[in-house]
């Protein structure tokens, strides 16, 4: 009974974030921040994300934001996708996701297919400089 009554005089708080008009909401930002995210939760397990990975963006001394640089490395080089295809997939394969042809593979046979405007991603758009997000 003591421990009821103690919890009802403890309050938790929590740091809400400000809420933006929808005249000043980026929803690509923001779309692009919660994939990054994810795939990077996915890739890491949410309790083991590198600090330096934990905000995908940074901004610089003109206050523009931009995607770090070690992200950007890991987009392009496959290892966030390599890493979360294989936790998620779990796939009956023997041998390991490697590269961006094996994630691309590996999603359609199990009938999903990675397409950016009706188009098929290739892994020519997942390596190309600039990302194209």
């Amino acid at each position: 009974m003591g421990d009821a009554a103690e919890d009802r005089g403890m309050r938790r708080t929590f740091i809400v974030p400000a809420i933006k008009s929808f005249d000043h909401y980026d929803f690509t930002r923001a779309k692009i921040s919660c994939s990054l995210t994810w795939l990077v939760a996915k890739a890491f397990g949410s309790d083991a994300v590198p600090e330096e990975l934990a905000e995908p963006f940074y901004r610089d001394q003109y206050n523009q934001e931009h995607l770090k640089p070690p992200v950007a490395c890991l987009l392009q080089s496959a290892e966030l996708y390599c890493r979360a295809g294989s936790l998620i997939l779990r796939s009956d394969a023997v041998k390991p996701l490697l590269g961006h042809n094996a994630v691309i593979q590996a999603l359609a046979q199990k009938g999903l297919y990675v397409t950016d405007q009706d188009r098929l991603v290739t892994e020519r758009d997942l390596t190309s400089t600039p990302i194209n997000m």
